[in-house]
This record gives C-alpha cells, sequence and structure tokens, in this order.
C-alpha cells in the first residue's frame, strides 16, 4: 500500500472519530435539555410530599438566571426558584451565576467593577433556547422578586458575594417587597450566612455544600439552617441521617436523572434543585 493510500485511510478515520464524538456531545447535550416529569419516579408514594427547586429559573427551558427561566419555571408548577446573585459597582443585586459576565453576555470583566446601567449596554447570549430571546439583559434581584411573587414561587437566593453594606442593601430590599411567599437564603460562605443570620433573624437559610464534613451538622445548628448539599457526590450519602433524624432540612443538588432523585428520595432528602425535572401534576 502506498504512503498516500494509508494517508487517505488515516485522515479519514480521524474524521469519522471527530465526527462521531462531536455527534456524541451534541447527544449528550441534547439529552441533558430533555425535561422530565416527577411523576416518572418509581419510588415516591402518594401523598408524600417532595419539594421541587428550579435551578437558575428554570434553565432547562429558559437561558439560567433570567426572567424567562423564573417565568417559565412558574408556569412548570414550581414552588420553588432559585437563582445566584452578586452585587455591582453600584450595590444592585443582579442574577448571575459567574463572578464574570463573559460566559452568558456579550460582555467582559467582573461584575463588581460595573454599575447596573452599564451592565445593560450587554445581552445575554447562552443558555437553553437563547434563540428565542434575543436582546435579553441581565435582571436585577428586585424584578426577580416580583415574577416569584407573581406566581407564589418562594425565591431560593444564592448569595455568590458582596460586602456587609450590600447584605444590607439586600436585606432592605427584602424587606421592602413584603413577599407572600418567602424566601430562601443559601450560600456556600458560611461566614456570609452568619452575617446575614444578625441581619435578618428568621430567614429561612441554607448551608451549600460540596461534601458533607464533620463539622457541617454544627454549622447548621449555628446558624439555625438547612443542608444543601451536592446530590451527585456518593460520598455524601452516609452522612445525610443525622440531619433527617435531627429534623433539619435536607436538600440536594443539581438533580436531572430520576434514578438519583429516587436514591436520594429513599436516603431522606425531601428537597431536590433540578435544572429539568419538573413537579408532578
Amino acid at each position: 500500500m502506498s504512503k498516500k493510500a494509508i494517508a487517505a485511510i488515516l485522515v479519514c478515520v480521524i474524521l469519522v472519530f471527530s465526527i462521531g464524538g462531536f455527534t456524541g456531545a451534541r447527544i449528550i447535550r441534547g439529552r441533558a435539555l430533555r425535561i422530565v416529569s416527577a411523576e416518572k419516579s418509581a419510588i415516591i408514594k402518594d401523598g408524600e410530599t417532595v419539594h421541587y427547586v428550579a435551578h437558575r429559573g428554570f434553565s432547562g427551558a429558559a437561558p439560567e438566571n433570567t426572567l424567562p427561566a423564573i417565568e417559565k419555571a412558574g408556569q412548570a408548577g414550581y414552588k420553588y426558584c432559585e437563582f445566584d446573585v452578586y452585587p455591582t459597582k453600584d450595590s444592585v443585586w443582579i442574577l448571575m451565576h459567574d463572578e464574570k459576565i463573559s460566559r452568558t453576555t456579550t460582555g467582559s470583566g467582573y461584575i463588581e467593577v460595573y454599575t447596573y446601567e452599564e451592565l445593560l449596554k450587554f445581552d445575554i447570549k447562552y443558555g437553553s433556547n437563547i434563540k428565542d430571546y434575543p436582546s435579553l439583559k441581565i435582571p436585577t434581584l428586585d424584578e426577580a422578586l416580583d415574577v416569584c411573587e407573581k406566581y407564589g414561587m418562594r425565591p431560593v437566593i444564592e448569595i455568590k458575594g458582596g460586602k456587609a453594606e450590600d447584605l444590607k442593601v439586600l436585606c432592605e430590599l427584602i424587606e421592602k417587597k413584603n413577599l407572600k411567599a418567602e424566601p430562601v437564603l443559601i450560600s456556600f460562605n458560611f461566614s456570609l450566612l452568619l452575617e446575614l443570620r444578625k441581619l435578618t433573624p428568621d430567614t429561612e437559610m441554607w448551608l451549600l455544600v460540596s461534601e458533607i464534613k464533620e463539622d457541617t451538622l454544627s454549622k447548621c445548628r449555628e446558624i439555625n439552617a438547612g443542608l444543601s448539599f451536592d446530590g451527585k457526590n456518593e460520598k455524601n450519602y452516609p452522612k445525610i441521617k443525622p440531619f433527617v433524624d435531627e429534623g433539619i432540612l435536607v436538600a440536594a443538588w443539581t438533580i436531572d436523572d430520576i434514578k438519583l432523585h429516587d436514591t436520594l428520595y429513599s436516603l431522606g432528602v425531601r428537597y431536590i434543585t433540578t435544572n429539568r425535572i419538573t413537579p408532578p401534576n
């Protein structure tokens, strides 16, 4: 066989694997966006309640952390809607998962260097069905709370950053809104939740953890908080029972597989944060 023939065969093999890999990635991505009803669960009995938390709004149906995603969550029947917030340079709390705006918007740089008016120059460029939402803007927490109120959803507000004065602004905003469905404040930052507990003694809080550690239970007790953990991390499973036995609220994130949903339910988890498992009708 000539060198040219061998080279041609190698090129064809590379192309086949490249196309196959690309197609596989698209299939996986497509599967991830498929909406699944909690009615597919094989374990939940009639009359038992599971609380479904729409992750970053209903991010399986509309771009994450946007008003359309929160609208979709309300329309799908979620009673809890989670989204991430950061304060801007002028202390306006906005919805954004990352500390930088480059992944999801046409802009770049850190949120903290922009005023909110400056951020309005950029459009959301990323997320589920983004083509259906041209010129979509970064929303404020104020706007997000209004949509939650419209649908009677409890806002689950993940606080990603902010200084002491920003936290005061956040608490004042929530108090001013006088929401019928009281918000839940959540964070990975224990010190931040500790500071918030001083500002708002009665607000429900959840401590977020990737892995449940020896001091996690004592931290939840200290700030009277629920636990929200990485439900895909199997190391957490043997550590759930003490929280359940003590009556501490236990939530798991981010659960998009119905079998994993059932596994966590069997361990006592009753709050499921998800991108695409919808509440039963």
